[in-house]
């Protein structure tokens, strides 16, 4: 997978919470985390109409 932001290249992590464990993408080189959530509200922010 590459980075939506650098085009760097991404690998599976495991992320621990206070309260729950969950997979994401990370960005080897820029640091950039995504999961489904991430993804998720981005598209839908994408969406909205400003102005």
């Amino acid at each position: 997978m590459k980075c939506p932001k650098c085009k760097g290249r991404m690998y599976a992590e495991k992320f621990y919470d206070f309260v729950r464990t969950f997979d994401a993408w990370k960005c080897c080189a820029c640091g950039e985390v995504l999961d489904p959530t991430i993804m998720a509200n981005r598209a839908r922010n994408h969406n909205l109409f400003l102005g």
